[in-house]
């Protein structure tokens, strides 16, 4: 399948040139497509070239007739700015016509655009629709972690019973070493469990930390300082949150374990690192150019450090006094 994958590179500019063999299948082609996809996430690098082919490998299957090619050109022209009343139509025609194979992706997909537009409860019978029909694969792990969250997130009353059933669902389909919505699902698994069962949640999070979810860091510090009075443990998870995504919650997690184990030094060193993100904030106060999500975290930061000094200032008077 090289020479295949060859022809369809070399001719990404003059698609029109591209001939190819009887035996190409269109799901041979989606195979290749995703395992591109799949090296550009594990690799967090885009290659504008390698994905200009995996929209190419795209549009030959779906001319080989592939329905997993077809759907996802049909929902691309929907999300288009510059479609035309034709396109809209020719896609939504060939929407109908996936649904009536109940072809299971046209159903994870409406989810998604559902969800997009803010209508939850209908991408919720969507996606109940698709794991219905594909209960048990890599898109299943993503569906399932997107059904956790909303009955975790976004009901009055989160419902707890439904919420971990999905999110265990899953853990049990995807495989953590290449799907991060596995791993959010050990995340989520572990707020779940953190009031009655805290050993279940350090394993969740012990998971998701293994594979570099930032979050995981601060909640496994947290846990093991304020539930299982393990400072040593907290420290290290706290060091490792602040190392890894400059996670202000962590430099305070790591003053609050070395003042409760006497290291002064070290307690001293969080807190000047404290200082520090303190001092860079207020220089950023009056500038206008700051984008909006870094102004959200900016704001965040600003609220965490407002209760840190307004509720530690003892401490930190005592950490100061037993530096020398």
């Amino acid at each position: 399948m090289l020479p295949v994958l060859s022809t369809i590179y070399d001719n990404l500019s003059t698609p029109e040139k591209i001939s190819l063999p009887g035996f190409v299948q269109g799901s041979d082609l989606m195979d290749f497509k995703q395992m591109l996809s799949t090296v550009r996430k594990l690799t967090s690098s885009t290659n504008t070239h390698l994905v200009a082919l995996e929209a190419e490998l795209i549009e030959q299957s779906a001319e080989r007739g592939d329905l997993d090619a077809i759907t996802l050109l049909a929902f691309e022209t929907l999300g288009k700015t510059d479609k035309t009343k034709e396109d809209t139509q020719h896609a939504n025609k060939l929407i109908g016509e996936l649904v009536e194979l109940d072809h299971p992706l046209v159903f994870k997909m409406a989810g998604d655009l559902a969800w997009s537009k803010n209508a939850h409860a209908q991408a919720v019978e969507y996606w109940k629709k698709f794991i219905a029909l594909e209960p048990a694969s890599a898109l299943a792990s993503q569906v399932y972690f997107n059904l956790g969250y909303y009955y975790f997130t976004y009901l009055v009353r989160p419902d707890v019973v439904l919420s971990k059933l999905y999110f265990e669902k899953s853990v049990n389909v995807g495989d953590v070493s290449n799907d991060e919505y596995a791993v959010k699902s050990h995340y989520y698994l572990g707020q779940l469990y953190v009031e009655n069962n805290p050993k279940v949640s350090r394993y969740h999070w012990e998971i998701s930390s293994s594979k570099g979810l930032k979050e995981s860091y601060s909640s496994l510090g947290f846990l093991e300082m304020n539930v299982f009075n393990n400072y040593e443990q907290a420290a290290e998870w706290f060091k490792l949150g602040a190392e890894l995504s400059n996670d202000m919650t962590c430099n305070i997690g790591m003053f609050d374990c070395y003042r409760m184990l006497k290291s002064w030094k070290l307690a001293n060193v969080a807190l000047n690192k404290i200082y520090d993100v303190r001092d860079k904030i207020a220089k950023l106060k009056f500038r206008k150019d700051i984008p909006e999500n870094i102004q959200a975290s900016i704001k965040y930061n600003q609220s965490l450090l407002k209760a840190f000094f307004d509720t530690r200032k003892d401490d930190i008077i005592l950490v100061q006094s037993r530096i020398v």
